[in-house]
């Protein structure tokens, strides 16, 4: 009842002529209250380890939001910088000038928009980091037919492909029946860091994106021939703020998005791994779960539809029409004026508005009706679907949109406008500007 007695030292206290229960019974309150002070002591700390877990974490919900505000307002000075070097683009091929004079120019420009595009990928991968660390990165998995996705994405990379004289080609062997149920904004991600990566540090060659099955999952490798990376860093570039150590990968990075590759496969139950030589060049891969079924018939209908509106309907109109009028809902005066200087080499004309209610006076004034309306989905004016369907009541009719965002996860319109809606990244160049017009124009004709 009085717990461990230490016999030795009632032996001591009875020789002393103190009464043996007697010493029992103080030691027992003695150990007592020396473990009711060790509790309190343990109690105390508990509260200072959670109190300072909750500092911690308030500390990294500020930082990402932090990373998240100052990522926005990078994007959208960079939106404009975009356009304007479309714009420059343009006018150089042609421009009276000399041969040589306008290759120098145009040599110029590729790198500035060369080190632009890296820019743009460092302030998504700051969004990434943002959205990771605060838990809001959520998932959201759909039927995915491998094959034509990977030929969209590759279309996207082709341009620059060409500007650096680089292959760039798809094989997907018997796979072209494979599906898989993945988050599809995660994996374009993640294949979209490796063949940016690849071509930054490819000299000569080109790139294969190769699609294959290895063990019930699907395999998606993205192969270079760049100077590939010394076996010493393979594991480390997976690491934040880590590249590789060869003279070609000295020139640019932060070493970011291969660590963000790694955590976002996580995210939908992939892996990723490398395989380089030096001299050689590298492949990086991403494994992922296969399904195990054929698509139902409504699923395989929805995506053959999906594919037509990426690739084959996107082509049909080639150019948009004379009169297609292109309303942009925009906050940033900048944006708007670099719109309307590529406008003419889009086919289209532009109106810009900071608010939906100066955009229904303006085609009040010049009395036009919009073909397709433009919209920032951070309208600083009012929301934006509300700016949407103040201008669809006014005229009575559902233009088709294109919502601009700096992250998917900001840009979820109503499901139920279909193929009318198609959400633009920012920061986007006139190229994928004109693919959205046109898908847009096409949905019109479906």
């Amino acid at each position: 009842m009085l717990g461990m007695v230490d016999f030795g030292a009632l032996a001591l206290l009875a020789a002393l002529g103190v009464p043996v229960l007697t010493a029992a019974l103080v030691m027992a309150l003695r150990r007592r209250s020396r473990v009711r002070q060790a509790a309190v002591r343990i109690d105390s700390l508990l509260q200072e380890l959670a109190r300072r877990r909750a500092e911690l974490r308030d500390a990294d919900l500020e930082r990402s939001r932090f990373l998240a505000a100052f990522s926005h307002d990078l994007k959208q000075p960079m939106q404009a910088v975009n356009l304007y070097l479309d714009g420059i683009e343009r006018s150089l091929a042609t421009a009276g000038m000399e041969a040589a004079e306008r290759a120098r120019a145009l040599e110029s420009l590729l790198r500035l928009k060369q080190g632009i595009g890296y820019m743009n990928e460092v302030f998504d991968s700051v969004l990434d980091i943002s959205r990771l660390d605060s838990g809001a990165l959520a998932v959201d998995a759909e039927r995915v037919h491998l094959q034509s996705f990977c030929e969209h994405l590759l279309r996207q990379h082709q341009r620059v492909a060409d500007d650096l004289g680089l292959a760039l080609h798809l094989r997907a062997n018997d796979m072209g029946r494979a599906y898989a149920d993945t988050d599809p904004r995660l994996l374009e991600r993640i294949l979209r860091n490796f063949i940016s990566n690849a071509l930054r540090y490819t000299r000569r060659g080109g790139i294969r994106v190769r699609i294959s099955e290895r063990d019930g999952r699907c395999r998606i490798a993205v192969v270079d021939t760049g100077s590939g990376i010394a076996a010493g860093m393979r594991r480390k570039i997976f690491e934040e703020f880590k590249r590789g150590d060869s003279a070609a990968m000295a020139e640019q990075g932060v070493g970011l998005g291969l660590s963000i590759a790694r955590r976002l496969a996580g995210r939908i139950g992939a892996s990723v791994s490398v395989r380089s030589h030096v001299g050689l060049g590298s492949v990086f891969a991403i494994d992922l779960p296969l399904c195990t079924h054929d698509p139902s018939e409504a699923e395989a209908r929805a995506m053959q539809e999906e594919r037509l509106l990426r690739g084959v309907l996107t082509e049909v109109v080639v150019r948009p029409p004379a009169n297609t009028l292109l309303v942009c809902l925009d906050g940033d005066p900048e944006v708007a004026h670099a719109l309307g200087l590529i406008a003419p080499g889009l086919g289209v004309e532009v109106l810009a508005a900071a608010s939906s209610a100066e955009a229904i006076r303006e085609l009040a004034r010049i009395d036009r009706v919009p073909s397709v309306l433009l919209v920032d989905a951070r309208l600083p004016s009012e929301p934006a679907m509300q700016a949407v369907m103040r201008i669809n009541e006014e005229f009575n009719a559902e233009f088709p949109l294109i919502l601009c965002s700096d992250e998917p996860l900001l840009a979820e319109p109503d499901p139920g406008r279909g193929a009318r809606v198609s959400v633009l990244i920012r920061p986007f160049g006139a190229d994928r500007l004109r693919e959205a017009i046109n898908r847009s124009l096409s949905s019109l004709q479906s």
